[in-house]
């Protein structure tokens, strides 16, 4: 009998310890208009976990089985959208998801240390960003009111806007890991605005003011990776060495830069590479007696594929590869791997542009920098 009883005990134990408690939302929902929804997914996964119309009343509903870790909240209604990183976890949450009122965050209790962090983070950034939001809203009103005449100038205003509410954010993420420094919720909010190949010295003061036990996590580690590239990336950095051999079995020599040189680390394989060539190769003919040299810089595994492309596209410009693929260094110095990729180097090879080239401005970038050398 003692053994039936100890064994009922031990089952009752194990079920207790598998059981998967729910997350519980219990929200007011007011102001919305008839076609709106909650959507929550992880962050992390991007699976949706749950999508709920909003009815305008007090609402509760579910996640049984909760992934644990980050997540989103978004509401949606028309054309106007809110989105909240939170917590999820295990039991209750409670808040206010308020239409006329979407820049407000909307979960006032959370059930665990992780959420609160959160709470706290959304009380600074409403008191650091009240006064920018007001004007990024009048400005946007008035793009969208923009006639044919004033559509550029508004449009350009709407941009800076929207550039300034970007550094901002920079500027509360640096505010809260200063208050919250054992809390890797910091890396979590960098990697989301995700800024790090463009703004490496505010990403790299944010993260040495963390404690060291997040800095040495794996996440951290990634991040200080990211920032260390993006660094070396930067204008008026050192352009990293170029590995490899041309398909003459000659290396890479810094003696073949001119005034402006443009680096394109591309792939034989890539249709978007393949497409950029019969582009490049146009620009190539506009520039190539004015003292800009193109350079190709591929991440191939097979020599064969990579000659046959230089061959078959007509790309006339020098063509290096340590024919690593995604394993060489190239890939993860150059582009951090990134294919395709473009940057601008002057003759002594130091960077002469921040990141990642678009094609459409390569002409412009080139122009200018040979005129402004």
């Amino acid at each position: 009998m003692k053994k039936q009883l100890y064994l009922l005990i031990l089952l009752a134990g194990l079920f207790s310890a598998c059981d998967p408690a729910p997350a519980t939302f219990n929200l007011e929902t007011k102001n919305f208009g008839p076609n709106a929804v909650i959507t929550i997914q992880s962050a992390e996964k991007g699976e949706t976990l749950k999508v709920e119309n909003i009815t305008n009343s007090n609402q509760t509903f579910k996640i049984n089985i909760p992934i644990k870790g980050y997540a989103t909240l978004r509401t949606e209604d028309g054309s106007r959208t809110g989105e909240y990183y939170f917590y999820l976890d295990k039991g209750s949450f409670k808040g206010v998801l308020d239409g006329k009122n979407i820049n407000s965050y909307p979960l006032k209790h959370v059930p665990t240390e992780e959420g609160e962090q959160f709470i706290n983070y959304y009380k600074l950034k409403d008191g650091m960003s009240k006064n920018l939001l007001d004007s990024l809203d009048i400005a946007e009103q008035a793009f969208d009111q923009a006639t044919r005449a004033n559509v550029l100038e508004r449009a350009k205003d709407a941009d800076r806007w929207r550039e300034k509410k970007i550094l901002l954010q920079l500027d509360i993420i640096k505010a809260f890991a200063k208050k919250h420094p054992s809390s890797a919720h910091s890396l979590f909010l960098l990697e989301q605005l995700g800024r790090a190949d463009s703004e490496p010295k505010n990403y790299l003061s944010i993260f040495n003011s963390l404690d060291k036990e997040i800095q040495e996590s794996k996440k951290g580690k990634s991040l200080l990776a990211e920032i260390t590239q993006a660094n070396q990336m930067m204008a008026g950095s050192k352009m990293p060495n170029i590995e490899g051999e041309n398909p003459d079995g000659k290396k890479f020599d810094l003696g073949i830069l001119k005034k402006v040189n443009l680096i394109i680390c591309w792939t034989s394989y890539s249709g978007k590479s393949r497409k950029n060539n019969q582009v490049l190769v146009k620009l190539y003919e506009k520039y190539k007696n004015k003292d800009v040299e193109f350079i190709g810089v591929s991440f191939d595994k097979k020599r064969d594929w990579w000659i046959n492309v230089i061959k078959d596209d007509h790309l006339t410009w020098p063509q290096y590869s340590d024919l690593q693929g995604a394993k060489s260094p190239n890939a993860k110095n150059l582009s951090n791997y990134n294919v395709t990729y473009f940057f601008l180097v002057a003759k002594n090879g130091t960077v002469l542009t921040n990141n990642d080239l678009s094609l459409d401005f390569i002409d412009s970038e080139i122009s200018k920098n040979l005129a402004g050398r």
